[in-house]
């Protein structure tokens, strides 16, 4: 009951229902919000099982998203297992279809749960944010990456590619509208992230802030120039590691004093200058 409460249906997709009314796609319909629907429960049964808070699933006409502030927060391994609970869904519904081809199911259906769990499975997993594959990607590169840049990374790579793909499929003629309203969805969408990376910085570093028994297993050592402001030092910030914060010559910060000053001092670019003067 508590999953049925969560689940909530696009207004996009009210229209498409209406659309499949007219036109008599329900049977289309119905394959399409089945296999997206599988593909979220992954999603979500995952991210329970770590004890992920989810607000909610939204069904999209094109796909769906399960909303969680854990994301970007939680360490890297489970981020990754819960993005690819979704597509491993698909595995076993190849598995069902196969099954089913066996029960007298009317080929015309099976060839259409075929061909629809094949399309929203290779679109998953292109790497594209807020694709599945677009976060697989972006979780390798906060192995090599700070935080922060590869937010801004992976969101320039993903508008990239979606320039690169429409272009392909104008090319070769398979463009249509559908494919125009996605990649407008999926450009606004990364536009809106490289845009707002601070704001997800910002919650990043709470979560880091707020989270008591931080593993110092890894540490990563930072050199700073004096002077350096601390709403930038923190951009260097990589996920998954403690950082101890050389800044001149002299001062030594670690990540806690860091985090400290940036929220509890009211001047956000306190300069490296300013804490050494407190440090010392």
């Amino acid at each position: 009951m508590a999953v049925v409460q969560k689940i909530q249906l696009h207004p996009l997709f009210m229209i498409l229902c209406v659309v499949a009314y007219f036109f008599g796609l329900f049977v289309e319909l119905f394959c399409l919000t089945l296999i997206v629907f599988i593909h979220e429960m992954g999603h979500y049964i995952a991210a329970k099982y770590f004890r992920w808070n989810v607000s909610k699933i939204v069904i999209w006409p094109f796909g769906g998203v399960m909303e969680t502030e854990d994301y970007y927060n939680r360490p890297s391994k489970e981020e990754l297992i819960v993005t690819i609970a979704g597509p491993i869904q698909h595995v076993w519904l190849y598995g069902a279809i196969f099954i089913l081809s066996y029960f007298g199911v009317q080929d015309s259906f099976l060839f259409l749960l075929l061909a629809m769990n094949t399309a929203i499975l290779l679109f998953n997993l292109l790497p594209i944010l807020p694709l599945d594959g677009g976060r697989v990607i972006f979780i390798g590169l906060n192995q090599l990456l700070s935080f922060h840049k590869s937010i801004a990374t992976m969101t320039l790579i993903s508008i990239i590619l979606i320039g690169f793909l429409n272009g392909i499929l104008l090319f070769i003629g398979w463009y249509n509208i559908q494919i125009a309203w996605i990649s407008i969805f999926l450009l606004l969408d990364n536009w809106f992230t490289w845009r707002e990376k601070h704001i997800f910085l910002l919650k990043h570093l709470l979560s880091r802030y707020f989270v008591q028994n931080v593993d110092r297993s890894d540490i990563h050592l930072l050199q700073v120039p004096s002077g350096t402001p601390v709403t930038e030092l923190v951009k260097l910030f990589k996920k998954g590691c403690y950082h101890y914060i050389h800044i001149g010559q002299d001062v030594v910060l670690s990540e806690d004093e860091c985090l400290k000053i940036l929220f509890t001092d009211r001047n956000r670019t306190i300069s490296n200058d300013k804490l050494k003067a407190e440090v010392v």
